[in-house]
């Protein structure tokens, strides 16, 4: 569906932008926990808004072409590691990661928005606020790291 990706691999374009995507995701989700260590609260929101966006929106078109593939075993099955129990594991592992991370930024951001004050401002909720941030921002730079091995087994050998 889409073209030959920028890699240089077997990937398409659009896989080839959300690996870039995820990997970048590490540097601005550290970037973004710092932010809210030196109590920038407004940016910290305001960034975290633009990135779920950001990550909707292209994961949202990456699934469509995945499932137009006939999902990522199909799109990864010209490789030397497809069926292995190498690439099985990278895959089910990142997607483990990922959907659950899908999970917890939801459900963070959509209740961090009734619970705090605008603009916002430390409460009762920070508490709560900050262990599920500290999981989620583990989680999304696992996401990002698993999406490497995934990447490389399924379309660059």
């Amino acid at each position: 569906m889409f073209p030959k990706g920028f890699l240089g691999t077997r990937a398409d374009l659009l896989m080839d932008i959300v690996l870039v995507a995820l990997i970048a995701v590490v540097p601005i989700v550290i970037y973004n926990w710092r932010l809210a260590r030196s109590k920038q609260f407004s940016r910290h929101k305001a960034m975290q808004i633009a990135l779920i966006i950001v990550l909707a929106v292209v994961v949202g078109i990456f699934e469509y072409d995945l499932s137009s593939q006939g999902g990522i075993f199909k799109a990864t099955a010209a490789s030397s590691f497809a069926g292995t129990a190498t690439l099985n594991f990278w895959i089910r592992f990142h997607s483990f990661f990922a959907e659950t991370t899908v999970l917890i930024w939801l459900v963070l951001i959509t209740v961090s928005l009734m619970k705090f004050p605008r603009p916002p401002a430390p409460n009762a909720f920070s508490g709560i606020h900050r262990f599920f941030g500290r999981i989620g921002m583990v989680w999304m730079l696992t996401t990002g790291i698993t999406s490497i091995p995934v990447y490389y087994y399924g379309f660059a050998r």
